[in-house]
């Protein structure tokens, strides 16, 4: 997990597309908070059994109740960064790379309209490559584009 946060992080390094950065930046802190998560859930899976016994066998009742009442205190409705991060983090969880849907996303638009590509001849370069008449280009660029 470590390794994949690292080469998720290089990549976002080395990358210069802003929309391409926030997916990438969305999996790196994924598998950063799922790595702590489960950190945290083996640490109370261990510890809390240890808890109880120690309350069960002193007797002390009342140290179990507050932390009852400590853990209802939390408030279970998160706000909209919560949820966005748990989120992120559950994404990460089930192997969803934001960077993947994005990829898969722009491969489908390219796919869709090839001309939206970069390298891709446009009607500004199109004629210097099919040899179209002057006239012709010139009529392309003056029609009103179709959105």
């Amino acid at each position: 997990m470590v390794q994949d946060i690292k080469v998720l992080q290089a990549r976002l390094d080395a990358t210069k597309d802003e929309d391409e950065q926030r997916a990438l930046e969305e999996d790196v802190t994924g598998k950063v908070l799922w790595l702590f998560w489960c950190g945290i859930c083996a640490e109370v899976d261990e510890l809390l059994p240890k808890v109880v016994d120690y309350i069960r066998r002193e007797g002390n009742i009342e140290g179990l109740w507050k932390i009852g009442v400590a853990a209802l205190s939390f408030p279970t409705d998160p706000c909209d960064d919560q949820a966005h991060l748990q989120r992120i983090m559950y994404d990460a969880g089930a192997n969803t790379s934001k960077h993947q849907l994005w990829l898969d996303a722009r491969a489908s638009e390219q796919a869709k309209w090839p001309c939206t590509d970069r390298g891709t001849p446009t009607v500004d370069n199109q004629a210097q490559k099919q040899k179209l008449p002057e006239s012709t280009v010139r009529l392309r660029m003056q029609a009103p584009m179709i959105r």
